[in-house]
């Protein structure tokens, strides 16, 4: 307001002037032109003076004061606006950081063709999938022989089977010719045994074996532990009819096995035994007893 004052006093006195100088002035144009020009110049002070005014509460603002030295409290929102100007700029300095290294990682690459890379590249993956295609052949050609190695241990598994069905059958009808002829052909089961040679069989006929060419009686029936071939005094294997007796005076049974040597009824005669001249008179119990104690081993 000073300076407008001013200059409007120095456009009155120039007014003045010119209308007291010699013949008047130089008229109303260069009055007009005065104060134009004084009008100009009090604009261009007053701008002058906002803009400094302004300047000037800028740099208070920025120095955190108002203009007198004493600190200002931020605002709210002045204080969230500094916030987040800061993670901003933290932001901006982080990615500077990494592009700086993706620059210096690119060094690296400096003179490499990307065309010849996207070519290896190709080639490269071209190469797995053959090799890929190679390996799923080969797992398909491991089934297949896996598959036709189970077709022939199948295939041997049943021709073993048929062949252990021959051999049972071919054994049985080895036992029948041996075995069972020896059951047949007994003279201890037709004379002295109560039981048919076919019954005698079915009882006794787990005590015998086929080896090596003849029948091997043994003390205990086939599947028994401990189970021991019959033997001489010489070590060798005693006859079929010898074992069957050995066998029968072992079972507790053995007294409704054997057949009774003397006819019942009165008056009957009594078979004799060898070298002797006096009859045997009938069983008691005390000879029955003797009898069964005789054929029991100590």
């Amino acid at each position: 307001m000073l300076i407008k004052r001013q200059f409007a006093m120095r456009g009155y006195h120039e007014q003045q002037n010119g209308e007291g100088g010699d013949g008047g002035g130089s008229g109303s144009g260069d009055d007009e032109a005065a104060k134009a020009a004084a009008a100009k110049a009090v604009a261009d002070a007053e701008a002058a003076a906002k803009k400094a005014a302004d300047d000037a509460e800028a740099a208070k603002k920025a120095a955190g004061g108002d203009g007198n030295g004493a600190p200002k409290k931020m605002t709210d929102e002045e204080a969230r606006l500094l916030k987040e100007n800061m993670k901003k700029k933290e932001a901006l300095d982080k990615a500077s950081a990494e592009l700086t290294k993706a620059k210096e990682a690119l060094k690296a690459f400096e003179g490499v063709d990307a065309e010849e890379v996207r070519r290896l590249l190709s080639e490269k993956k071209t190469a797995e999938e053959k090799q890929l295609e190679a390996k799923g052949e080969w797992d398909r050609l491991k089934t297949r022989m896996a598959e036709e190695h189970g077709k022939e241990v199948k295939s041997l598994q049943e021709q073993l089977e048929a062949l252990q069905g021959q051999l049972g059958q071919t054994k049985g009808q080895m036992n029948e010719l041996t075995i069972g002829s020896q059951f047949s052909q007994s003279k201890f089961i037709s004379e002295e045994l109560t039981l048919t040679p076919a019954k005698a069989r079915v009882i006794y006929g787990d005590h015998f074996d086929y080896e090596d060419g003849k029948v091997v009686g043994y003390d205990k029936p086939r599947g028994s532990a401990n189970r021991t071939a019959m033997i001489d005094q010489y070590g060798n294997n005693i006859a079929f009819e010898d074992a069957l007796r050995k066998i029968v005076d072992a079972d507790p049974e053995k007294d409704h096995l054997l057949k009774s040597k003397v006819k019942p009824g009165a008056g009957s005669a009594s078979t004799k035994p060898t070298g002797t001249s006096k009859p045997e008179g009938p069983a008691d119990g005390l000879s029955k007893i003797a009898g069964g104690l005789k054929g029991l081993k100590f």
